[in-house]
């Protein structure tokens, strides 16, 4: 299983698969790329989350594409999204 693909989003169980889309749906988009949290550090965030548990790089990406975000860069190894600073703050108070 190649771990930064978002192919890999198929090697979970599809009550996680849902688990992880519906922690991502908490996320807010906006019109710019954010800078601060990249896919590698939302997949820590939702690993910490009171229902989380271990996922892969690409199964974070995954999850944010199906949610309908945006990729800044698909060329990195660790993706930028257009994801609201306020809502992923929000998510943190709420661990």
């Amino acid at each position: 299983m190649e771990l930064d693909s978002p192919y890999s989003i198929n090697y979970l169980p599809i009550e996680k698969q849902e688990q992880l889309i519906l922690w991502c749906s908490n996320l807010k988009p906006i019109k710019s790329f954010n800078q601060k949290y990249s896919s590698y550090g939302l997949k820590h965030l939702f690993e910490q989350s009171e229902h989380g548990f271990y996922i892969t790089n690409g199964q974070l990406k995954a999850a944010l594409i199906m949610t309908g975000f945006k990729i800044e860069n698909i060329d990195l190894l660790n993706w930028h999204f257009n994801i609201s600073e306020n809502s992923v703050k929000g998510l943190k108070i709420a661990n």
